[in-house]
């Protein structure tokens, strides 16, 4: 059960870390392996992949009870390494060996530290670790979202004691416990927005809402995401021309996983609005896919747009943990 603590602090928006609270904790070193992922196994020379070009990517796997379940990732701006959540409670950093064009093809080094509450002490238990979102702000602090536990807190950097909750919107604590609000982008003014993966907001509709206004104050309006065969968001990732990419799975155990990405115009993101997003690529076996659950954007040195999938291998024997990096193309 939710504590009555908690429950305040996700009803109202309130600095958390305060007199008492610990330092980041530090980092231990984790031995993740990796091989290079082709986007159609054995077939090497096959990149394309609707309005997307497959670069490269890796298969990472660590042995012991640590790694996995990463279903939020931020890549750095330079493509040297990422960070990521995982829904069991701690944040991975990996740093990569890259190739001349700035693709990881290994990785470096790895490390983890704990997921920390306003006191800096691990969360541990499953019904309030459950992270499943991960964004660098414009401020240079760190958005989490969770789910079962339906809220978001801050971070001034990972390890560290959560500093602040965002309020949330009406209704947002209802959602299904393993259905939350797994997609968020943010703009550079610090607009979010955030697609809950299964909460409907009408017949074949989830709910969306829209962040204006800062962290520190704004006021959320809601929107609706079409529910498209089957496929639920699980993350999404703002563009520098305002545009949103929504990432979204799907599975049966009958015929698998499959991955989307879609695309959604600046434009048409407003109060009330049901989006009208755009595919741009759909993908299943025989391809490279799994769990696809984090999104995450930079520019390489080029100017084209780099994008980063990496999936959550539920700490299932039979997935995987997969980095996938492709470039949008125009």
């Amino acid at each position: 059960m939710i504590s009555l603590a908690l429950l305040l602090l996700l009803a109202i928006g309130q600095p958390l870390a305060g007199p008492g609270a610990q330092a980041g904790a530090r980092a231990e070193p984790l031995a993740v392996r990796s091989v290079p992922l082709e986007l159609l196994p054995g077939q090497a020379e096959q990149a394309e992949l609707g309005r997307l070009r497959y670069l490269g990517g890796l298969v990472l796997a660590a042995e012991g009870d640590v790694f996995g379940g990463y279903s939020g990732i931020a890549v750095d701006f330079d493509g040297g390494g990422l960070w990521a959540i995982s829904d069991l409670g701690h944040w991975l950093r990996l740093d990569f060996a890259r190739d001349a064009a700035g693709l990881p093809v290994d990785v470096m080094q790895a490390r983890h530290l704990p997921l920390a509450d306003a006191r800096g002490q691990p969360v541990t238990r499953k019904s309030l670790s459950d992270a499943e979102a991960l964004r660098r702000l414009p401020d240079g602090s760190w958005l989490v979202g969770f789910e079962r536990a339906h809220r978001f807190w801050t971070y001034a950097e990972p390890g560290g004691p959560a500093q602040y909750t965002l309020p949330v919107p009406p209704g947002f604590e209802t959602q299904p416990d393993n259905g939350g609000a797994e997609a968020v982008a943010v703009w550079p003014n610090g607009d979010l927005l955030v697609l809950s993966e299964e909460k409907e907001s009408g017949p074949g509709h989830t709910s969306v809402w829209l962040h204006q206004g800062g962290m520190q104050g704004g006021a959320w309006s809601d929107l609706s995401w079409p529910v498209r065969d089957g496929f639920k968001p699980t993350d999404a990732v703002a563009l520098p021309d305002g545009d949103v990419l929504v990432l979204e799975r799907y599975f049966t155990p009958l015929t698998g996983p499959k991955a989307r990405i879609s695309r959604v115009t600046m434009a048409s993101i407003r109060p009330d609005a049901v989006l009208q997003p755009e595919t741009l690529a759909e993908w299943a076996r025989p391809y490279s896919v799994d769990n696809m659950e984090a999104l995450d954007m930079r520019r390489a040195d080029d100017g084209s747009l780099w994008l980063y999938v990496m999936s959550d291998d539920n700490r299932n024997s039979l997935q995987r943990t997969l980095l996938m990096v492709f470039r949008l193309e125009k």
